[in-house]
């Protein structure tokens, strides 16, 4: 039995000691109305009532058990969580795709934290992990536009690829790896767990599929998807489309705008 099922069983019983703590309040109303207006006559017949209506909430409340569900398992690499969420999305109208353990559904990232019985949404840490409620939290998301900004993110990049060719003192305008912008832009302290590098690959696939390709002062950026030719051992991202297409990223170049024409010579 998968987890909506699970919860929709449970909260049968939810919804029943709900009913009747609704009828208790109201049998208590009516006491408390009959006490303003002097009724005398009645105020034990709706005391009764209002014992009654209690008794009967207390034994609803009785009847519901702590739910028994391993959270843990379910939300792990082999556990429903993942089928249920699809067949939620694809009825939410949500497209979500799943890589390696984690969930593109662009433009944000999810993954599964099984020991604290949630979920991960890019930085976020959601508690609402019933397939139908994540499903609607990811459709309201995909609706949104990217929290990245292509025109900073490429004076980033810009300026972390400047710094690797001074450190490397490289004269010419190569690729270089992503790997070694990643680098400069996680130098902090525990900064690469903050931004990973899904998180990094994310905003250089937003920023590739945006139509900004020059840098303030011309700089045409050009990505590549093979090994960059001096590093034959660079890491290649892969990144998963909001198609469900795989992209890879290898390498990345700043060609300087060219020369500005002397028309006075």
């Amino acid at each position: 039995m998968g987890l909506s099922d699970v919860l929709e069983e449970y909260g049968r019983g939810v919804g029943a000691w709900l009913d009747q703590c609704k009828r208790q309040t109201a049998a208590v109303q009516r006491l408390q109305k009959a006490v303003a207006a002097g009724k005398l006559r009645d105020l034990e017949k709706l005391r009764l009532a209002a014992r009654a209506a209690a008794d009967a909430a207390s034994q609803r409340a009785g009847d519901c058990e702590p739910l028994e569900f391993d959270a843990a398992a379910y939300l792990s690499r082999d556990g429903g969580f993942l089928p249920e969420l699809q067949r939620a999305a694809d009825e939410a109208g949500v497209r979500l795709f799943e890589r390696d353990g984690t969930i593109f559904c662009y433009p944000v990232l999810v993954r599964a934290e099984p020991e604290l019985a949630a979920v991960r949404i890019d930085k976020n840490l959601e508690s609402s992990i019933r397939p139908e409620a994540l499903a609607a939290i990811l459709k309201k998301l995909q609706s949104r536009e990217p929290k990245s900004q292509p025109e900073r993110f490429i004076e980033t990049l810009y300026e972390a690829y400047e710094l690797v060719r001074a450190h490397r003192r490289i004269r010419e305008h190569i690729d270089l790896s992503l790997a070694r912008i990643y680098r400069v832009l996680t130098l902090l302290p525990g900064a690469n767990r903050d931004y990973t590098p899904l998180d990094f690959i994310r905003d250089v696939y937003i920023l590739d599929a945006s139509d900004t390709e020059e840098t303030r002062k011309g700089y045409r950026m050009s990505l590549t998807a093979s090994t960059v030719s001096r590093e034959r051992s660079a890491p290649i991202y892969r990144f998963v489309t909001r198609e469900g297409i795989e992209k890879d990223y290898a390498g990345i170049k700043f060609t300087p705008p060219a020369p500005a024409l002397d028309l006075e010579s």
